[in-house]
């Protein structure tokens, strides 16, 4: 699972790999976002009942990336589980997950102040019980499609990208159990409990501290995993609100309690950088980018009853109002993924 990505960092440029010049390399992004992925989640139903034409998803996508709650779903689409399956996930799993806040204002005061000064706010076991269940003893390698997936590690600051072998150079990911790539990339910082790494002593946190919208980390390996041009790509990434974040003069000038929330909506606003980079990149028509806006924004990534209540019927709206223009990612399937380690 774990290797010094600095230290084997390559010294020359990656062989690139051939790929049909009239060809196209579709791939599809999944932002991170805690509960608020059932929005991604049903949009993808919506996609596979209406598109997918009983096709499992991913074969319609020769790359799919995802970070934090879109790398849970990345590696379901990779295994081969069903929308259908990834929508339950979040309904049954989410609710033991993100429990909602205790009724009384004692209990309440006392859950506050374990969040801000004593730990992560959220039990990580309830994550591991439902990935351990739905992976399973499945491994990264096991994938059907490509797949890239964001961490980050501690306590040695260090970025991470889990990724199938589907290159030459990418040998060790693909032994990874699937639950422990899930776990790694949606630890969410002041949420969820780092993931241990005990062999190095290294502890994976959400790859959303930096590439939340993990788009341009798709991009980056694409280009110099295969033979192809920007003109030759075309991306489907699908947000979680992305809400607009202002701090009061007095507080721009203030210390460093003040510039805590700062820091924590940092990572998210990473997020427009990323999507302004891939369209600069590829071109506006070339990037489909589809998330809530507005109110529907400002769902918290750990309120199960707002995000239940606002984000699948918006995710409905959203497929019925750009279904034309999802609908060309579905025009047909994609190839099988190279294997240079494992057996398909």
């Amino acid at each position: 699972m774990f290797t010094d990505r600095r230290a084997n960092s390559l010294r020359t440029t990656r062989r690139r790999q051939p790929w049909p010049k009239d060809r196209t390399f579709k791939i599809l992004s999944l932002d991170g976002g805690g509960i608020k992925g059932i929005y991604t989640a049903e949009l993808l139903h919506r996609c596979e009942e209406t598109l997918g034409r009983g096709e499992p998803f991913a074969r319609y996508f020769d790359m799919i990336a995802g970070t934090s709650t879109g790398g849970i779903i990345a590696l379901g689409l990779g295994l081969g589980i069903s929308t259908a399956d990834i929508t339950a996930f979040y309904r049954d799993d989410g609710r033991k997950i993100f429990p909602p806040l205790p009724g009384r204002w004692l209990a309440k005061a006392r859950q506050w102040v374990r969040w801000r000064f004593l730990g992560p706010k959220l039990a990580h076991e309830e994550l591991e019980k439902a990935l351990k269940h739905r992976f399973e003893d499945h491994l990264l390698g096991e994938s059907a499609a490509r797949l890239v997936i964001p961490a980050f590690m501690m306590p040695k600051t260090e970025v991470a990208v889990f990724k199938t072998d589907h290159h030459e150079d990418f040998r060790n990911d693909h032994l990874t159990p699937m639950w422990k790539v899930a776990r790694s990339t949606s630890a969410a910082p002041t949420y969820l409990k780092g993931h241990e790494h005990e062999e190095s002593g290294r502890i994976f946190i959400d790859g959303g501290v930096w590439a939340n919208n993990p788009v341009m980390v798709a991009l980056v390996d694409a280009l110099t995993a295969y033979d192809l041009t920007p003109e030759q790509i075309e991306v489907f990434s699908i947000g979680t609100g992305n809400a607009p974040f202002e701090l009061s003069r007095p507080d721009v000038f203030g210390g460093m309690w003040a510039w805590k929330e700062v820091i924590k909506a940092a990572m998210f606003l990473t997020t427009d950088n990323a999507t302004a980079q891939a369209k600069l990149l590829l071109g506006p028509d070339r990037c489909l980018r589809l998330e809530p806006a507005g109110e529907d924004a400002l769902v918290e990534m750990d309120d199960y009853d707002a995000a239940f209540g606002r984000l699948p019927a918006l995710a409905e709206r959203d497929f019925a109002a750009n279904s034309v223009s999802i609908a060309r990612f579905f025009a047909e399937t994609a190839a099988p993924r190279e294997r240079h380690y494992t057996q398909g």
